[in-house]
C-alpha cells in the first residue's frame, strides 16, 4: 500500500463562499473582501471564519455553500493519479498572540479556516471513495510566519516529527495559498527531508494543477554538491548513489567499482565493469578506462598460483606480479584511509603492507610460496634447523614476525630485497607497539579505538613520513606505483559533474 501525504499552508483565500445570499438567509451575516471566479473571499479569516465555522459545525448543510478551490484542486489532482485510496492531509495554520502582532496580521490568522478545511475535506474525500486522515498543525507562536529564517527552522523541526521520510512514498506540497514565507519554507524543508518523494503542486485560478519543476533543479544542485563532497573524501559507495540520481550512470558505475575494489572485493568490482562494458553509448575514453580496470581485475581476482618447484619460472613470475598488484592496492587504500582519517584502516593496511613486502622478499629468496604459518616454518626448517628453532621460540608466531625473523637472519646472504623489507617491517614488529595496538582493536581481539596520535607515537614518525617509507620500500621491491585508479575514477566523476 502506497503511503501518500498532502501538506499545505491554509491561507486567507482557501475557504470561499459560493452563495453569500443563501448564508444571509440562514442568518449568517459575513463580511467579504473580494469576489473571485471561484467564490467570495471573507474579509477576516479570523472573525468571519469563526462565525462560519460555528455555523458549519452545527449544520453540515453549510458545506454546500462553501468551497475550498485551491486545496480541493490539489487533492483532485492526487486522486486522479490513482496512487492509493488512503491519504493523509496535514494543514498548517496560524494563530498568533495578539500582543505580538499587528491587528491586520491577527485578523488574517487561519485557525478557523483550518477547522473548516479539516471537516470539509474529510467529507469531500470520503464521498469520493478515499479514506483520509486530516491533521491540523499550528505554527508555533515562537516562530513568526513572516520571518523566512524562523519558518525554515520551524519546518526543519516539525516535518520529521509529523512524517518520517522512510514512512511515506509520496509527499505532495501545495505552493498556493498562505503566506509566501511559510509555503516557501515548507517547500524547501520538504525537499530537504523527503528528496525525490516530494512533489510541489501549483494550482491556477481556473483549477488546473501541475507539479512544479524547480524541485528537480533544487535536488540536482543538492546531489551535485553532495557527490563532489563525497568524491573529495573518496567515499565512493555514497557518491555512486548521488551520481545515479543525476543519471550519470557511467560515473556511478566507476564509483561502485572503486568501492568494491577498496574492500578487496575484486569479484564484485569486476562484475560492475562487466555490466557496463557493453554499453553502446560509451566513448573511446570510457572503453579504454573500462578495459584497463578489467585487466587489473584479471590479475587481482585470481588466487595466487603455487609453483611446483624453483624452476617453474613462469608461475613464479605470475605469482610475484600478483603479490605486487595486491601491494599496490594496499598502498592506494592506505593513502585514502589517511585522507579520510580512518586510523583503524590505516593501521590494518600498514601491518598488511609489512607482511606483504616480507612475503615477496622471502619468496624471491627461496623460490617457494610462504602464504601460511606452516609454509613459513617449513621454509625455515629446510634452510637451517637453527633458524627453525629460533622461529619456534618466538613469543607470537604471526606471519609478520616469522617472515621478519627469516628476513633478518638471511639478509646478509640475500641483501637485495630482504634488507629493505626487514628494515621497513622493523617499526611495526612485535618489539614495538603497533602490533599490540592492532591486537587491542577490533582488527584482532579487543574493542579499543585507534587515533592518529597513537599511531605516530608507536611509529616514532608522522603518518606522512610513514607513507613516504611505504613508497620507498615498494619501489625497492619493484612495485610500480603508477597513477592510482581511484584518482582516475575520482577525476572522471568530478569532470562529469562539471558538465
Amino acid at each position: 500500500m502506497l503511503r501518500v501525504v498532502f501538506m499545505a499552508m491554509v491561507g486567507t483565500r482557501d475557504v470561499q463562499v459560493r452563495t453569500p445570499d443563501r448564508l444571509k438567509q440562514l442568518g449568517l451575516n459575513l463580511n467579504y473582501r473580494e469576489k473571485l471566479t471561484t467564490g467570495w473571499v471573507l474579509a477576516s479569516s479570523r472573525s468571519d471564519g469563526e462565525l462560519l465555522w460555528n455555523a458549519y459545525r452545527r449544520n453540515n448543510a453549510i458545506a454546500t455553500f462553501i468551497d475550498l478551490p485551491i486545496l480541493r484542486a490539489c487533492l483532485d489532482y492526487i486522486r486522479n493519479l490513482n496512487l492509493t485510496n488512503e491519504l493523509s492531509v496535514i494543514l498548517f495554520y496560524t494563530d498568533q498572540n495578539p500582543k505580538n502582532v499587528s491587528p491586520q496580521h491577527y485578523a488574517n490568522d487561519t485557525v478557523y479556516f483550518a477547522h473548516i478545511a479539516e471537516k470539509w475535506l474529510s467529507d469531500y474525500l470520503e464521498r469520493n471513495g478515499m479514506r483520509v486522515n486530516v491533521q491540523r498543525v499550528v505554527i508555533s507562536r515562537r516562530y513568526s510566519p513572516v520571518d523566512s529564517g524562523k519558518m525554515l527552522r520551524f519546518f526543519d523541526q516539525r516535518l520529521p516529527e509529523l512524517c518520517q521520510p522512510d514512512s511515506v512514498d509520496w509527499v505532495f506540497i501545495s505552493q498556493t495559498g498562505g503566506i509566501p514565507t511559510v509555503y516557501e519554507a515548507l517547500l524547501l524543508q520538504s525537499i530537504h527531508n523527503f528528496r525525490d518523494k516530494c512533489i510541489p503542486l501549483y494550482a491556477l485560478p481556473d483549477g488546473a494543477v501541475f507539479p512544479v519543476d524547480f524541485r528537480e533543479f533544487l535536488l540536482e544542485a543538492f546531489y551535485r554538491e553532495q557527490a563532489r563532497g563525497l568524491l573529495e573524501q573518496h567515499f565512493y559507495a555514497s557518491a555512486a548513489n548521488s551520481l545515479e540520481r543525476l543519471n550519470l550512470t557511467f560515473a556511478a558505475a566507476l564509483c561502485r567499482h572503486a568501492a568494491y575494489r577498496l574492500l578487496f572485493d575484486f569479484r564484485r568490482a569486476k562484475d560492475v565493469l562487466d555490466e557496463i562494458a557493453n554499453d553502446p553509448s560509451l566513448g573511446l575514453e570510457e572503453k579504454n578506462l573500462i578495459e584497463s580496470f578489467r585487466e587489473d581485475m584479471k590479475n587481482l581476482q585470481q588466487d595466487l598460483p603455487k609453483p611446483k618447484g624453483q624452476n617453474d619460472s613462469d608461475t613464479w613470475r605470475q605469482r610475484k606480479e600478483q603479490i605486487r598488484s595486491c601491494l599496490r592496492e594496499l598502498y592506494w587504500g592506505f593513502e585514502i584511509a589517511v585522507q579520510q582519517g580512518a586510523w583503524l584502516e590505516v593501521l590494518g593496511r600498514l601491518i598488511r603492507l609489512a607482511e606483504g613486502v616480507l612475503q615477496l622478499a622471502v619468496e624471491e629468496t627461496f623460490k617457494r610460496p610462504a602464504g601460511t604459518l606452516d609454509e613459513i616454518l617449513k621454509l625455515a626448517k629446510e634452510h637451517s634447523r637453527e633458524l627453525y628453532h629460533q622461529l619456534l621460540n618466538f613469543p607470537s608466531k604471526t606471519n609478520l614476525n616469522l617472515l621478519r625473523g627469516i628476513a633478518k637472519r638471511l639478509q646478509e646472504e640475500h641483501p637485495t630485497w630482504l634488507k629493505p623489507a626487514e628494515e621497513f617491517s622493523e617499526a611495526i614488529s612485535l618489539d614495538n607497539g603497533l602490533v599490540q595496538l592492532r591486537n587491542k582493536s577490533i582488527l584482532w581481539h579487543g574493542f579499543r579505538g585507534i587515533s592518529k596520535e597513537q599511531l605516530e607515537r608507536e611509529l616514532g614518525k608522522t603518518i606522512h613520513e610513514a607513507l613516504q617509507d611505504c613508497r620507498e620500500v615498494l619501489e625497492k621491491m619493484e612495485v610500480k606505483l603508477d597513477e592510482s585508479p581511484y584518482e582516475l575514477i575520482r577525476r572522471y566523476a568530478l569532470d562529469a559533474l562539471s558538465q
